[in-house]
Protein backbone atom coordinates (compact mmCIF):
# COMPACT_ATOMS: atom_id res chain seq x y z
CA UNK A 1 0.00 0.00 0.00
CA UNK A 2 1.55 3.54 -1.13
CA UNK A 3 2.01 6.01 2.03
CA UNK A 4 1.35 9.36 1.85
CA UNK A 5 4.42 10.41 -0.12
CA UNK A 6 3.51 8.20 -3.16
CA UNK A 7 -0.07 9.31 -3.09
CA UNK A 8 1.04 13.01 -3.85
CA UNK A 9 3.27 11.97 -6.08
CA UNK A 10 0.47 9.95 -7.79
CA UNK A 11 -2.34 12.55 -8.21
CA UNK A 12 -1.84 15.95 -10.50
CA UNK A 13 -1.00 19.02 -8.07
CA UNK A 14 -3.14 21.37 -10.29
CA UNK A 15 -6.19 18.79 -9.33
CA UNK A 16 -5.49 19.13 -6.07
CA UNK A 17 -5.66 22.76 -6.29
CA UNK A 18 -9.40 22.47 -7.81
CA UNK A 19 -10.52 20.19 -4.70
CA UNK A 20 -9.43 22.44 -2.46
CA UNK A 21 -10.87 25.33 -4.66
CA UNK A 22 -14.44 23.72 -4.37
CA UNK A 23 -14.39 22.73 -0.96
CA UNK A 24 -15.59 25.78 0.13
CA UNK A 25 -19.38 25.94 0.97
CA UNK A 26 -19.04 29.55 -0.61
CA UNK A 27 -16.76 29.03 -3.35
CA UNK A 28 -19.47 26.15 -4.72
CA UNK A 29 -22.25 28.74 -4.70
CA UNK A 30 -20.79 31.34 -6.76
CA UNK A 31 -19.66 29.05 -9.12
CA UNK A 32 -23.24 27.51 -9.20
CA UNK A 33 -24.25 31.04 -9.68
CA UNK A 34 -22.13 31.72 -13.00
CA UNK A 35 -23.62 28.81 -14.21
CA UNK A 36 -26.55 31.16 -15.16
CA UNK A 37 -23.83 33.65 -16.76
CA UNK A 38 -21.82 36.37 -16.09
CA UNK A 39 -22.20 38.24 -13.10
CA UNK A 40 -21.06 41.58 -11.24
CA UNK A 41 -19.81 41.20 -8.07
CA UNK A 42 -22.39 43.14 -6.69
CA UNK A 43 -24.63 40.26 -8.01
CA UNK A 44 -22.81 37.44 -6.57
CA UNK A 45 -22.76 39.70 -2.93
CA UNK A 46 -26.69 40.17 -2.77
CA UNK A 47 -27.27 36.82 -4.23
CA UNK A 48 -25.20 34.75 -1.11
CA UNK A 49 -25.92 37.86 0.89
CA UNK A 50 -21.61 38.05 2.08
CA UNK A 51 -19.93 40.77 2.44
CA UNK A 52 -18.02 42.05 -0.57
CA UNK A 53 -14.28 41.55 0.57
CA UNK A 54 -15.38 37.88 1.41
CA UNK A 55 -16.77 37.18 -1.64
CA UNK A 56 -13.62 39.26 -3.84
CA UNK A 57 -10.99 37.10 -2.12
CA UNK A 58 -12.87 33.67 -3.65
CA UNK A 59 -13.19 35.32 -6.44
CA UNK A 60 -9.57 36.04 -6.46
CA UNK A 61 -8.84 32.59 -5.74
CA UNK A 62 -11.12 30.90 -7.76
CA UNK A 63 -9.50 32.97 -10.53
CA UNK A 64 -6.27 31.84 -9.36
CA UNK A 65 -7.02 28.18 -9.90
CA UNK A 66 -8.60 28.96 -13.35
CA UNK A 67 -12.05 28.27 -12.89
CA UNK A 68 -13.45 31.57 -13.65
CA UNK A 69 -12.02 34.29 -15.88
CA UNK A 70 -12.63 38.27 -15.00
CA UNK A 71 -13.72 41.24 -17.64
CA UNK A 72 -14.25 44.51 -17.15
CA UNK A 73 -17.33 46.02 -18.03
CA UNK A 74 -16.78 50.07 -17.56
CA UNK A 75 -16.64 50.75 -13.35
CA UNK A 76 -17.45 46.73 -12.60
CA UNK A 77 -15.86 43.74 -13.24
CA UNK A 78 -17.75 40.61 -14.51
CA UNK A 79 -16.74 37.16 -13.91
CA UNK A 80 -18.08 33.96 -15.64
CA UNK A 81 -16.95 30.63 -15.87
CA UNK A 82 -13.95 29.80 -17.51
CA UNK A 83 -15.25 27.44 -19.96
CA UNK A 84 -18.03 24.81 -20.66
CA UNK A 85 -15.77 22.52 -18.97
CA UNK A 86 -16.24 23.91 -15.22
CA UNK A 87 -19.32 23.98 -15.40
CA UNK A 88 -19.94 20.28 -16.26
CA UNK A 89 -17.56 19.90 -13.17
CA UNK A 90 -20.24 21.50 -10.98
CA UNK A 91 -22.91 19.94 -12.59
CA UNK A 92 -21.45 16.48 -11.94
CA UNK A 93 -20.87 17.73 -8.26
CA UNK A 94 -23.90 18.22 -7.88
CA UNK A 95 -25.16 15.45 -9.34
CA UNK A 96 -22.79 13.11 -6.88
CA UNK A 97 -24.04 15.26 -3.58
CA UNK A 98 -27.43 15.12 -4.71
CA UNK A 99 -29.77 18.03 -4.59
CA UNK A 100 -27.78 19.77 -2.25
CA UNK A 101 -28.33 23.51 -2.44
CA UNK A 102 -25.70 26.22 -2.60
CA UNK A 103 -25.55 29.16 -0.22
CA UNK A 104 -28.12 31.73 -1.62
CA UNK A 105 -30.33 34.56 -0.02
CA UNK A 106 -33.52 33.92 -1.27
CA UNK A 107 -34.40 37.36 -0.88
CA UNK A 108 -32.16 38.45 -3.63
CA UNK A 109 -34.06 40.05 -6.97
CA UNK A 110 -31.94 37.63 -9.16
CA UNK A 111 -33.26 34.76 -7.31
CA UNK A 112 -37.04 35.25 -8.33
CA UNK A 113 -36.33 36.44 -11.67
CA UNK A 114 -33.24 37.03 -13.76
CA UNK A 115 -31.66 35.42 -17.30
CA UNK A 116 -29.80 32.27 -17.82
CA UNK A 117 -27.99 33.15 -20.78
CA UNK A 118 -31.02 33.58 -23.45
CA UNK A 119 -33.51 32.35 -21.61
CA UNK A 120 -35.49 33.10 -18.37
CA UNK A 121 -34.51 31.65 -14.89
CA UNK A 122 -35.34 31.67 -11.10
CA UNK A 123 -38.43 31.51 -10.06
CA UNK A 124 -40.23 32.63 -12.27
CA UNK A 125 -38.52 30.33 -15.02
CA UNK A 126 -38.98 27.59 -13.11
CA UNK A 127 -42.71 28.79 -12.53
CA UNK A 128 -43.23 28.30 -16.16
CA UNK A 129 -40.96 25.37 -16.79
CA UNK A 130 -44.56 23.67 -14.70
CA UNK A 131 -46.72 25.65 -15.99
CA UNK A 132 -46.15 24.68 -19.66
CA UNK A 133 -45.64 20.68 -18.19
CA UNK A 134 -48.89 20.71 -16.60
CA UNK A 135 -50.71 21.82 -19.70
CA UNK A 136 -49.38 19.36 -21.15
CA UNK A 137 -47.46 21.93 -24.03
CA UNK A 138 -43.98 20.14 -23.10
CA UNK A 139 -43.09 16.72 -21.39
CA UNK A 140 -40.07 16.60 -18.96
CA UNK A 141 -37.30 14.45 -19.15
CA UNK A 142 -36.67 11.94 -16.13
CA UNK A 143 -33.42 13.96 -14.84
CA UNK A 144 -32.58 17.99 -15.33
CA UNK A 145 -30.29 18.13 -17.98
CA UNK A 146 -32.29 16.05 -20.60
CA UNK A 147 -33.77 17.27 -23.36
CA UNK A 148 -37.36 18.34 -22.96
CA UNK A 149 -40.24 16.81 -25.74
CA UNK A 150 -43.14 18.72 -27.15
CA UNK A 151 -46.35 17.62 -25.29
CA UNK A 152 -50.11 17.03 -27.08
CA UNK A 153 -50.94 21.06 -26.16
CA UNK A 154 -47.67 22.16 -27.57
CA UNK A 155 -48.96 23.89 -30.78
CA UNK A 156 -52.29 25.90 -28.76
CA UNK A 157 -50.03 26.84 -26.30
CA UNK A 158 -47.10 28.23 -27.52
CA UNK A 159 -49.36 29.64 -30.56
CA UNK A 160 -50.64 31.90 -28.27
CA UNK A 161 -47.50 32.76 -26.72
CA UNK A 162 -46.17 33.69 -29.83
CA UNK A 163 -43.31 30.73 -30.25
CA UNK A 164 -43.06 28.60 -33.22
CA UNK A 165 -41.74 25.38 -32.44
CA UNK A 166 -41.40 23.61 -35.67
CA UNK A 167 -39.10 26.89 -36.77
CA UNK A 168 -37.25 26.18 -34.14
CA UNK A 169 -36.29 22.55 -34.88
CA UNK A 170 -34.23 23.87 -37.76
CA UNK A 171 -31.45 25.35 -35.74
CA UNK A 172 -28.46 24.13 -34.65
CA UNK A 173 -28.74 24.40 -31.44
CA UNK A 174 -30.31 22.50 -28.84
CA UNK A 175 -34.05 22.33 -29.38
CA UNK A 176 -35.47 22.85 -25.84
CA UNK A 177 -33.41 21.47 -22.37
CA UNK A 178 -34.56 21.00 -18.46
CA UNK A 179 -31.78 23.85 -17.24
CA UNK A 180 -31.35 22.99 -13.82
CA UNK A 181 -31.91 26.07 -11.68
CA UNK A 182 -28.76 27.09 -9.34
CA UNK A 183 -31.22 29.00 -6.91
CA UNK A 184 -34.33 26.58 -6.88
CA UNK A 185 -32.58 23.31 -8.32
CA UNK A 186 -35.32 22.42 -10.20
CA UNK A 187 -35.49 23.13 -14.14
CA UNK A 188 -36.69 25.92 -16.18
CA UNK A 189 -36.91 26.00 -19.86
CA UNK A 190 -33.39 26.36 -22.22
CA UNK A 191 -32.36 25.47 -25.42
CA UNK A 192 -33.48 27.40 -28.65
CA UNK A 193 -37.26 26.97 -27.09
CA UNK A 194 -36.16 28.79 -23.96
CA UNK A 195 -34.77 31.56 -25.83
CA UNK A 196 -37.26 32.24 -28.03
CA UNK A 197 -39.92 32.26 -25.55
CA UNK A 198 -37.78 34.72 -23.76
CA UNK A 199 -37.15 36.79 -26.21
CA UNK A 200 -41.10 37.14 -27.25
CA UNK A 201 -41.56 37.77 -23.40
CA UNK A 202 -39.30 40.98 -23.84
CA UNK A 203 -40.97 42.01 -26.94
CA UNK A 204 -44.23 42.20 -25.88
CA UNK A 205 -43.23 43.79 -22.61
CA UNK A 206 -43.99 41.18 -19.98
CA UNK A 207 -40.25 41.27 -18.62
CA UNK A 208 -37.73 44.02 -18.57
CA UNK A 209 -34.37 43.75 -17.17
CA UNK A 210 -33.09 45.45 -14.51
CA UNK A 211 -30.65 48.25 -15.22
CA UNK A 212 -27.19 46.42 -14.95
CA UNK A 213 -28.15 43.17 -13.63
CA UNK A 214 -29.30 39.78 -14.79
CA UNK A 215 -32.19 40.50 -12.90
CA UNK A 216 -35.52 41.00 -14.32
CA UNK A 217 -38.78 42.50 -13.31
CA UNK A 218 -42.28 41.20 -14.42
CA UNK A 219 -44.12 43.68 -15.41
CA UNK A 220 -48.36 44.01 -14.37
CA UNK A 221 -48.53 43.14 -18.36
CA UNK A 222 -46.58 40.11 -18.13
CA UNK A 223 -48.08 38.93 -14.61
CA UNK A 224 -51.70 39.30 -16.42
CA UNK A 225 -50.71 37.56 -19.64
CA UNK A 226 -49.04 35.06 -17.43
CA UNK A 227 -52.06 34.33 -15.61
CA UNK A 228 -54.46 34.56 -18.62
CA UNK A 229 -51.97 31.77 -20.87
CA UNK A 230 -50.43 29.39 -18.49
CA UNK A 231 -52.59 30.38 -14.86
CA UNK A 232 -49.35 31.89 -13.19
CA UNK A 233 -49.86 33.67 -10.45
CA UNK A 234 -46.95 36.28 -10.14
CA UNK A 235 -46.43 39.44 -8.04
CA UNK A 236 -45.23 41.87 -10.83
CA UNK A 237 -42.18 43.63 -10.30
Amino acid sequence: MPNNGDAEAIVDPRALALAQALADPLRLAILHGLMGGPAAVSEIVSATGEAQSKVSNHLALLRQRGLVRATRVGRQIVYELRDASVGRLVESLSAVAGASRPAVRKSAPIVNARTCYDHLAGRLGVAVFDALAARRAIVPPEAPGGPVELGPAAAETFRVLGVDPAALRRERRRFATACLDWTERRPHLGGALGAALWAKSVERGWVVRRPGTRAVILTDAGRRALHRTLGIRAAAG
